[in-house]
């Protein structure tokens, strides 16, 4: 039975952002996952699957 290839890159992968306006976000850290201020700087950004939300953790 033939598969589709996986695509390079899915909303469930972190990838590389640009944060240019502050914004209110889920951040992940060391002690778990909060909801704070994301301040302009880069970023690496997923979907969460449980939250349907995206989560941003410091490069």
């Amino acid at each position: 039975m033939p598969t589709d290839p996986a695509p390079e890159t899915t909303d469930y992968d972190w990838q590389p952002y640009q944060v240019l306006v502050p914004r209110v976000g889920l951040v992940l850290d060391r002690h778990g996952v909060r909801t704070q201020i994301i301040w302009p700087g880069e970023y690496l950004v997923r979907k969460s699957r449980s939250l349907r939300k995206w989560m941003y953790r410091h490069r």
